[in-house]
Protein backbone atom coordinates (compact mmCIF):
# COMPACT_ATOMS: atom_id res chain seq x y z
CA UNK A 1 0.00 0.00 0.00
CA UNK A 2 1.75 3.38 -0.56
CA UNK A 3 1.82 5.73 1.56
CA UNK A 4 1.05 9.53 1.25
CA UNK A 5 3.58 11.79 2.90
CA UNK A 6 2.76 15.68 3.21
CA UNK A 7 5.98 17.87 3.90
CA UNK A 8 5.85 20.89 5.28
CA UNK A 9 8.44 23.85 6.91
CA UNK A 10 7.80 26.45 9.30
CA UNK A 11 9.51 29.15 8.25
CA UNK A 12 9.06 32.17 5.43
CA UNK A 13 12.99 32.28 4.59
CA UNK A 14 14.16 31.62 1.30
CA UNK A 15 17.25 30.20 2.90
CA UNK A 16 15.61 28.07 5.34
CA UNK A 17 17.59 24.82 6.30
CA UNK A 18 13.74 23.54 7.51
CA UNK A 19 12.69 23.90 3.94
CA UNK A 20 16.00 21.83 2.69
CA UNK A 21 15.23 19.08 5.49
CA UNK A 22 11.77 18.83 3.89
CA UNK A 23 13.31 18.76 0.23
CA UNK A 24 15.66 16.58 1.12
CA UNK A 25 13.24 13.77 2.61
CA UNK A 26 11.31 14.03 -0.77
CA UNK A 27 14.38 13.33 -2.17
CA UNK A 28 15.01 10.37 0.02
CA UNK A 29 11.42 9.25 0.03
CA UNK A 30 11.15 5.22 -1.44
CA UNK A 31 9.31 5.28 -5.10
CA UNK A 32 6.78 3.70 -3.34
CA UNK A 33 5.90 6.92 -1.56
CA UNK A 34 3.85 9.75 -2.75
CA UNK A 35 5.35 12.82 -1.35
CA UNK A 36 3.75 15.93 -1.09
CA UNK A 37 5.71 19.14 -0.64
CA UNK A 38 3.86 21.81 0.44
CA UNK A 39 5.41 25.78 0.57
CA UNK A 40 2.51 27.56 1.28
CA UNK A 41 1.80 27.75 4.79
CA UNK A 42 2.52 31.06 4.70
CA UNK A 43 -0.24 32.55 2.32
CA UNK A 44 -2.65 31.06 4.87
CA UNK A 45 -4.64 33.81 6.76
CA UNK A 46 -4.40 34.22 10.15
CA UNK A 47 -6.60 32.22 12.02
CA UNK A 48 -10.13 33.38 12.71
CA UNK A 49 -13.01 31.86 13.91
CA UNK A 50 -14.94 34.27 12.02
CA UNK A 51 -14.38 32.27 9.04
CA UNK A 52 -15.33 28.61 10.02
CA UNK A 53 -18.48 29.36 7.63
CA UNK A 54 -17.89 27.26 4.88
CA UNK A 55 -19.00 30.21 2.69
CA UNK A 56 -16.62 32.16 3.73
CA UNK A 57 -13.31 29.91 4.26
CA UNK A 58 -10.81 30.68 1.85
CA UNK A 59 -9.82 28.96 -0.30
CA UNK A 60 -6.14 28.55 0.32
CA UNK A 61 -7.53 27.27 3.93
CA UNK A 62 -10.07 24.83 1.99
CA UNK A 63 -6.66 23.28 -0.04
CA UNK A 64 -4.79 22.92 3.08
CA UNK A 65 -6.84 20.96 5.07
CA UNK A 66 -7.73 18.72 1.79
CA UNK A 67 -3.74 18.13 1.56
CA UNK A 68 -3.45 16.97 5.49
CA UNK A 69 -6.79 14.95 5.23
CA UNK A 70 -5.52 12.94 2.43
CA UNK A 71 -2.11 12.44 4.73
CA UNK A 72 -1.59 9.34 5.74
CA UNK A 73 1.95 10.88 7.14
CA UNK A 74 3.48 14.38 7.86
CA UNK A 75 7.14 15.47 7.86
CA UNK A 76 7.18 18.57 9.47
CA UNK A 77 10.80 20.61 9.76
CA UNK A 78 10.51 23.97 11.96
CA UNK A 79 12.78 26.30 13.71
CA UNK A 80 12.40 27.39 17.04
CA UNK A 81 11.41 31.10 18.10
CA UNK A 82 11.41 32.21 21.27
CA UNK A 83 10.92 28.82 23.13
CA UNK A 84 8.53 27.13 20.59
CA UNK A 85 6.90 26.69 16.89
CA UNK A 86 6.96 29.04 14.30
CA UNK A 87 3.64 31.58 14.33
CA UNK A 88 3.45 30.59 10.56
CA UNK A 89 3.47 27.01 11.60
CA UNK A 90 1.10 27.45 14.52
CA UNK A 91 -1.05 29.17 12.43
CA UNK A 92 -1.03 26.17 9.66
CA UNK A 93 -2.16 23.77 12.81
CA UNK A 94 -4.93 26.13 13.85
CA UNK A 95 -6.19 26.27 10.30
CA UNK A 96 -6.10 22.19 10.09
CA UNK A 97 -7.27 21.87 13.51
CA UNK A 98 -10.83 23.53 12.94
CA UNK A 99 -13.93 22.91 13.07
CA UNK A 100 -13.61 20.90 15.75
CA UNK A 101 -14.51 17.24 15.94
CA UNK A 102 -14.20 16.92 12.47
CA UNK A 103 -10.50 18.32 11.93
CA UNK A 104 -7.76 17.24 9.32
CA UNK A 105 -4.80 16.98 12.11
CA UNK A 106 -6.13 13.39 13.70
CA UNK A 107 -4.75 9.93 13.17
CA UNK A 108 -1.57 11.29 11.52
CA UNK A 109 1.53 9.40 11.72
CA UNK A 110 4.30 12.58 12.20
CA UNK A 111 7.72 13.32 12.28
CA UNK A 112 8.72 16.54 13.81
CA UNK A 113 12.22 17.90 12.96
CA UNK A 114 14.12 21.21 13.80
CA UNK A 115 17.33 22.56 12.44
CA UNK A 116 17.68 25.45 14.59
CA UNK A 117 20.86 27.49 16.91
CA UNK A 118 21.73 25.53 19.77
CA UNK A 119 19.54 23.17 21.01
CA UNK A 120 18.42 22.02 17.16
CA UNK A 121 14.88 23.32 18.60
CA UNK A 122 14.31 20.88 21.63
CA UNK A 123 11.78 23.45 23.05
CA UNK A 124 10.12 23.84 19.88
CA UNK A 125 9.83 19.84 19.12
CA UNK A 126 8.53 19.46 22.88
CA UNK A 127 5.92 21.35 22.49
CA UNK A 128 4.35 20.89 19.10
CA UNK A 129 4.79 17.30 19.73
CA UNK A 130 2.89 17.60 22.98
CA UNK A 131 -0.06 19.73 21.06
CA UNK A 132 -0.35 16.91 18.02
CA UNK A 133 -0.32 14.06 19.95
CA UNK A 134 -2.87 15.34 22.35
CA UNK A 135 -4.80 15.97 18.62
CA UNK A 136 -4.86 11.92 18.33
CA UNK A 137 -1.58 11.47 16.11
CA UNK A 138 1.48 9.00 16.33
CA UNK A 139 4.58 11.35 17.10
CA UNK A 140 7.81 9.62 16.07
CA UNK A 141 10.20 10.32 18.86
CA UNK A 142 13.15 8.52 18.09
CA UNK A 143 16.46 9.02 17.01
CA UNK A 144 16.06 12.62 17.85
CA UNK A 145 15.21 15.25 15.53
CA UNK A 146 16.92 17.92 16.82
CA UNK A 147 19.90 19.59 14.53
CA UNK A 148 21.77 22.59 16.04
CA UNK A 149 23.45 25.31 13.86
CA UNK A 150 21.78 23.14 10.83
CA UNK A 151 21.85 26.47 8.82
CA UNK A 152 25.44 25.72 8.60
CA UNK A 153 25.33 22.20 7.09
CA UNK A 154 21.99 21.91 5.24
CA UNK A 155 21.01 24.37 2.00
CA UNK A 156 16.99 25.25 1.24
CA UNK A 157 17.49 23.24 -2.16
CA UNK A 158 17.91 20.31 0.29
CA UNK A 159 21.98 19.58 0.10
CA UNK A 160 24.02 19.03 3.08
CA UNK A 161 27.42 19.08 3.69
CA UNK A 162 27.12 16.69 6.58
CA UNK A 163 26.15 12.68 5.74
CA UNK A 164 24.83 12.80 9.27
CA UNK A 165 22.00 14.70 8.54
CA UNK A 166 20.90 12.64 5.40
CA UNK A 167 21.18 9.48 7.74
CA UNK A 168 19.24 11.28 10.28
CA UNK A 169 16.70 12.24 8.06
CA UNK A 170 16.85 8.70 5.85
CA UNK A 171 16.28 6.93 9.56
CA UNK A 172 13.28 9.71 10.70
CA UNK A 173 11.73 9.05 6.64
CA UNK A 174 11.98 5.26 7.04
CA UNK A 175 10.13 5.48 10.73
CA UNK A 176 7.58 7.47 9.50
CA UNK A 177 6.43 5.14 6.64
CA UNK A 178 7.38 1.96 9.16
CA UNK A 179 5.03 3.12 11.47
CA UNK A 180 2.43 4.27 8.81
CA UNK A 181 2.55 0.75 7.51
CA UNK A 182 2.07 -1.06 10.78
CA UNK A 183 -0.69 1.15 11.16
CA UNK A 184 -2.39 0.11 8.30
CA UNK A 185 -2.39 3.45 6.86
Amino acid sequence: MSIHILGIFGSLRQESSNQGLVKLAQKLAPTDVTFTFYDKIGSLPFYNEDLEEPSRTPSNVVEWRNLVTSADALFIASPEYNFGPSAVLKNAIDWATRPMGQHALSGKVISLMSSSGGTGGAHMIEQLGGILGLLGNTMLSEPSGQIAKGADRISANGTTTDPAIEALVRTRLQALVDTANNLGK
